[in-house]
């Protein structure tokens, strides 16, 4: 089986809308996928239609007692993908947890048996440098970047990959598994020279598809839906489609 970090250290780049739609199209073609919400924003949780303020276990508790595993807080959602979900709690944990001892360890901790019970796990980071960042990057086998096509966006790739590095003292095997170039318009020529760069620069790493800037994508998340059910056959759930068959190419199972 295969973690993947869905990462990339800033907002607004389609990062939980990238694991939320190929979490989902992967579970939609057969592979059993957990998905975890690792943002205090709970943006993930609430794209899935899920209320913050009512979840009862979270993945604050699953930090908080690693070694009792993932169940106790796992949600079997309606759309295939199992949902270890996030509350505000999560918002205080930083602190709670920065004098622990061994704290970037505690979701390779608390997913060890996990793991063998699904083909994909995907973990929603926030867009910072911190603890639960660290967490994901630790547990994780690779790092899935939601790349915008967007000067800024490219620019915030060293940081990452300095991050990368610094965590690969704890995880040797981390590595960038795969980018997607994100929020693309093809009636922008920027667009354009940005995806050129991105791929000059990254060659294979970057997915074949391209995600578009779509309003659909934006609508989705307030529905409580993943896009492939909210608006099936717009460009945005095709693309999303399309990429999470190139991540089962690349990952297959294990």
């Amino acid at each position: 089986m295969t973690v993947l970090a869905v990462a990339m250290q800033k907002g607004g780049v389609g990062k939980t809308t990238t694991a939320l739609s190929v979490g989902v199209e992967l579970a939609q073609a057969g592979a059993r996928v957990l998905l975890i919400d690792l943002d205090p924003q709970s943006n993930l949780t609430q794209a899935l239609g899920y209320d913050p303020t009512e979840i009862e276990h979270s993945v604050y508790e699953v930090l908080l007692n690693p070694t009792l595993g993932t169940s106790f807080a796992t949600i079997t959602t309606n759309y295939g993908v199992d949902l270890i979900p996030a509350t505000l709690a999560l918002a205080g944990a930083e602190l709670t947890l920065a004098g622990r001892f061994g704290r970037e360890l505690l979701l390779r901790t608390a997913i060890e048996e996990t793991r063998r019970a699904y083909d994909y796990i995907l973990v929603d980071s926030p867009p910072s440098l911190g603890v639960f960042t660290v967490n994901a990057l630790t547990a994780a086998d690779a790092v899935l970047v939601p790349l915008q096509a967007h000067v800024f966006a490219l620019k915030a790739m060293p940081q990452l990959e300095e991050t990368i590095g610094i965590v690969r003292q704890l995880n040797p095997s981390l590595r960038i598994g795969g980018i997607a170039v994100t929020m693309v318009d093809r009636r922008t020529s920027v667009n354009a020279v940005v995806e050129e760069a991105i791929r000059a620069q990254y060659g294979e790493l970057v997915f074949q598809t391209v995600i578009p800037f779509n309003v659909k994508l934006v609508e989705s998340p307030a529905s409580g839906q993943p896009i492939s059910i909210y608006a099936t056959e717009s460009s945005g759930a095709q693309a999303y489609r399309q990429l999470a068959q190139e991540v089962a190419a690349r990952y297959g199972k294990r």
